[in-house]
Order: structure tokens, then sequence, then C-alpha cells
């Protein structure tokens, strides 16, 4: 059985919010929302937005850039590392969904030193400003 590394989070757009579980992926340049979540916090553009090409694990896949007004990292269900005005991608159709949020090197690496601990199936983040 693998375990992944997952985190509970919470996504802010200026109309909604809610909490969903995201993927750490020390792969991973940038961050990523499912298609499904940007359409409920009303960040899917009126207009087609310009495309744009990634290179991802499956493949080459098309997104478009959103801004979260805020991510929040979650544990027990508090709020313990907030990100400002963030980033995203979207992938530009929604059968080519992603099943998580999905947390590159372009958020939660930039402020946390992030271990992962194989054998015992856990992570563990440390705050840069902790660290020694």
């Amino acid at each position: 059985m693998i375990l992944l590394p997952l985190i509970h989070v919470e996504l802010v757009s200026a109309t909604e919010h809610f909490t969903t579980t995201a993927l750490l992926d020390s792969g991973a340049t940038l961050s990523f929302i499912p298609y499904e979540m940007a359409e409920i916090l009303g960040l899917i553009p009126t207009t087609k937005p310009t495309p744009i090409p990634v290179s991802t694990a499956g493949g080459m896949s098309q997104f478009f850039p959103v801004r979260l007004e805020r991510l929040s990292l979650l544990a027990g269900g508090k709020i313990f590392s907030d990100f400002s005005d963030v980033s995203v991608l979207v992938p530009t159709r929604p059968e080519h969904d992603l099943p998580y949020v999905i947390l590159g090197r372009d958020t939660i690496f930039t402020r946390f030193h992030v271990t992962f601990k194989e054998k015992v199936k856990k992570f563990v983040l440390v705050h840069h400003k902790w660290a020694q």
C-alpha cells in the first residue's frame, strides 16, 4: 500500500472558500488546483484563457493560471500557515482534471523544509525560520 503525502488545505477566492486535501509534490515546480474546484471558487474566466503547456507525469497537458486570495495549511482543523495571493494552474478541460490540489515547490517548499519519512509513512514540515 502506498500512502501519499496529503495535507488539509483551505482555498479562498474573492467569493467562495472550502477545505480539501492537497498532495505535497516535491517533483512539481508549480501548484495546481482541479478544474472543478476552480469552478466552485468562481475562478473560471468567462472568455477562453490562453493555455499554457505543462509537462506533467502523465505527459503534456494544457493549463491556465488563476489566483487564490489565500491558501491555508490546516492541522487538526486549524490554520497553521497562510499563503496570500497564490498563483495556481488549472486544467483547461474538466475531463483532464486532477485528483487533488497539488502543492509544488512554488508554495509550501518555499516556506518549509519538507522531510518525507518513508519508513513510517509520514512527512514533517519545519518552517525555515525554525530550521537549524
